[in-house]
């Protein structure tokens, strides 16, 4: 009986240890991942709202989503970001949000989060735009203003502020 006894609890420990070592998908809501501005070196934040369930493919196994407009500069030289999170209901269907969103663009690997971008013309400024996702958060991240460097830096800053924030709150890293 000792002997099951000690076998039992040798079981759950392992359970236990299994259970913390698995990895854990972002459990919460999308309004916890948006960064403020001064996470993201921006002196404002314009609007915040919930973002519009994504259309067509991007739409399977959608539970959430947040949008933010943020800015900085002067009134002759304003830098905007606009993010978009999505939070899915699985990796997978993350993941093939991420894929069909922008399915023609390069795409990395940075620290675990895919990603694919864009440099591109709107309304005749540069724009560079990101599409991230890790676990089951999806980042869309867009930014004007600058030259293609700081924006490409900045929507990557955005992206990562996201990603922290759901690591702080039980998402585990990315991979």
């Amino acid at each position: 009986m000792a002997r099951l006894s000690t076998i039992f609890i040798a079981a759950l420990a392992a359970c236990a240890l299994a259970t913390t070592a698995a990895a854990a998908d972002y459990p919460g809501k999308a309004q916890a991942l948006m960064p403020t501005p001064k996470e993201i070196g921006f002196a404002q934040l314009l609007q915040f709202r919930k973002a519009k369930k994504p259309t067509g493919k991007l739409g399977q196994g959608f539970k959430e989503g947040v949008a933010a407009l943020y800015a900085r500069g002067t009134a002759k030289a304003p830098v905007e970001a606009a993010a978009t999170v999505y939070v899915y209901a699985t990796p997978a269907a993350a993941k093939t949000a991420w894929q069909r969103a922008c399915a023609r663009c390069p795409h990395v690997l940075v620290k675990g989060v895919r990603m694919r971008y864009q440099a591109r013309k709107v309304n005749g400024t540069l724009a560079f735009q990101n599409f991230t996702v890790c676990r089951n958060v999806f980042v869309n991240a867009v930014t004007a203003g600058e030259p293609a460097e700081k924006l490409a830096n900045d929507a990557g800053t955005i992206a990562g502020a996201v990603y922290r924030r759901a690591a702080h709150f039980g998402m585990s890293r990315c991979k």
